[in-house]
């Protein structure tokens, strides 16, 4: 039975006449702002870059081919805006950069809705907001490209935003090759929520977490660091392949008994009561604006806890068999 759900947009469905004869600019040339400029030039269309004067992207945007100017003149400029810079300094682009060029009828694209739902962003009226929030990093949306595929992404508009903002959004989205896999239309706040949400509680912050301890439980107990690698991490990738292939169940399905019974006794006992308690916790925080606040307090702070967290985690064992593993096996 299919799911009900938000609205799905295929590749078939959507006129990239849309985009067509209007002038795009792109604010950033970072892993999603070079593959998507990139992108759109092989769709046909001819972006041009904005960086401030001192960026160091500046020279890979040149020796791109492209036409490289400052964010305002490229937005004084255009009609369809698309922002690749980091979140925490979408406010400054705005409020200090942006603020006396910005004019009725231009569309902004986002690839991440934080910066809007929380307010770090203000919409005035006559200006449109989209979001095309690939679900992807930029070398992937690139590769996949060019090998005539996509990957899938978000699309949606602010309430204030004409219709004219979600039609482009879709050929914004269809022309950087996401909707070759298909678009899922949804709205800033479930983007922002569950995108922060994700990370932090399953994709990143909680899968490191979990690899690094059953990591260091073997270790602890004897096993050699290379044996570890391989029990607990080296074949995620292949785990992570089933079930979006075929689901959880489907996956204990295409493992061993062994695998399958002996999951079941543990899943309770690894992610339990408390553990559903701080997922909790963390989702009422990031909707809350507490977690963004917090970011942008850590910015204006030069990021001490953010570096002191990256110090820490240099000196993992784990990622020294991460490097060893791939400088040894040809896989």
């Amino acid at each position: 039975m299919k799911p009900k759900g938000p609205k799905i947009i295929h590749d078939s469905q959507i006129n990239l006449n849309v985009l067509r004869g209007l002038k795009i600019a792109i604010i950033g040339y970072g892993s999603q702002g070079c593959a998507q400029a990139l992108n759109l030039r092989d769709s046909g269309f001819s972006p041009v870059i904005g960086l401030k004067i001192k960026s160091s992207s500046r020279r890979q945007a040149r020796k791109d081919n492209f036409n490289v100017t400052t964010p305002a003149k490229a937005v004084t400029d255009a009609e369809v805006i698309s922002v690749m810079i980091p979140d925490h300094l979408h406010r400054e682009l705005f409020e200090n950069e942006l603020g006396r060029v910005i004019k009725k009828g231009q569309t902004y694209i986002f690839a991440h809705a934080l910066s809007v739902h929380f307010n770090l962003v203000k919409q005035s009226r006559g200006i449109d907001f989209a979001l095309v929030a690939p679900h992807g990093p930029g070398q992937m949306l690139r590769e996949r490209f060019i090998s005539g595929k996509g990957i899938p992404a978000f699309i949606a508009k602010t309430d204030m935003s004409s219709r004219k903002a979600l039609k482009i959004a879709g050929a914004y989205a269809k022309a950087i090759g996401c909707s070759r896999a298909g678009l899922l239309v949804t709205s800033f706040a479930r983007e922002a929520i569950g995108d922060i949400f994700g990370e932090q509680a399953v994709l990143c912050g909680g899968l490191a977490a979990l690899l690094k301890s059953g990591f260091d439980t073997l270790v602890r107990d004897g096993f050699p660091p290379q044996d570890a690698y391989v029990e607990c991490v080296y074949q995620l990738d292949m785990i992570v392949d089933l079930i979006k292939k075929y689901g959880i169940g489907g996956m204990y399905k295409r493992i061993s008994t062994t695998a399958e019974y002996g999951s079941y006794q543990a899943e309770d006992k690894i992610i339990n009561a408390d553990s559903k308690k701080a997922m909790q916790a963390m989702l009422k925080r990031i909707k809350s604006g507490k977690f963004t606040a917090e970011l942008m307090d850590e910015y204006h702070g030069s990021f001490k806890k953010l570096f002191r967290y990256r110090n820490k985690k240099r000196l993992s064992t784990l990622d020294e068999m991460a490097r060893y593993f791939n400088k040894t096996f040809n896989t």
